[in-house]
């Protein structure tokens, strides 16, 4: 099983390049790695339901400037390797995910923050060919490689068998009061797509 989260964890990683670093191809988004993980899981219907309801959640989170948004990429993983891997009922798994996709957001952040640090340094080496632009790219994307591998693995080992110690004392309430949040998920993340497309400019 460790050989297997491990694996699916690199994956993700991997994947996750995509969302700002390489390419941009939009495989890391989470309709794309839920429909991935799902299949790969034996669940492809769930992947997409967790995928799609990842989107709607963050529809409204842009980019822009300097702002980081959650991690739709890890919310979807979580999520689905929560109900894989430790049987995490669907409706606690969304919301671990979206609690490692907010926290997420914070370390990508942190690291951000680090390497403009270090950016004129790096134009002084650049400028004294002691390093070439391909290493500082490479270093750069197995940085990031790293940090997500490890921050997925480490939501895994903290959530999942937390989960499991604490499953039968869960009362049937809090069931159910997660289940009607997950439930109204898509109806809110609809809302709030209408509402961003009834908006209309201002006029002069």
């Amino acid at each position: 099983m460790l050989l297997s989260l491990a694996g699916l964890c690199a994956l993700v990683a991997f994947l996750e390049l995509d969302t700002t670093y390489v390419g941009q191809f939009l495989i890391s988004r989470p309709m794309f790695i839920g429909a991935m993980l799902g299949a790969l899981t034996g669940n492809l219907l769930l992947g997409l339901q967790i995928g799609i309801f990842t989107e709607l959640i963050y529809i409204d989170y842009l980019p822009l400037g300097g702002t980081v948004p959650p991690s739709g990429t890890i919310t979807a993983t979580i999520a689905i390797l929560m109900n894989y891997f430790f049987s995490m009922d669907i409706y606690f798994a969304f919301f671990v995910g979206i609690i490692c996709g907010q926290s997420f957001a914070f370390v990508e952040r942190f690291i951000r923050d680090k390497r403009a640090a270090k950016l004129e340094n790096i134009e002084k080496q650049l400028i004294k060919i002691k390093i070439t632009p391909g290493v500082v790219i490479i270093k750069s994307l197995i940085l990031e490689f790293v940090v997500v591998f490890v921050f997925l693995v480490l939501c895994m080992i903290m959530f999942g068998p937390l989960f499991v110690y604490l499953h039968e004392d869960i009362s049937e309430k809090v069931h159910i009061a997660f289940k009607f949040s997950y439930y109204i998920i898509p109806w809110v993340g609809l809302c709030g797509l209408l509402m961003s497309f009834s908006n209309k400019p201002k006029e002069d």
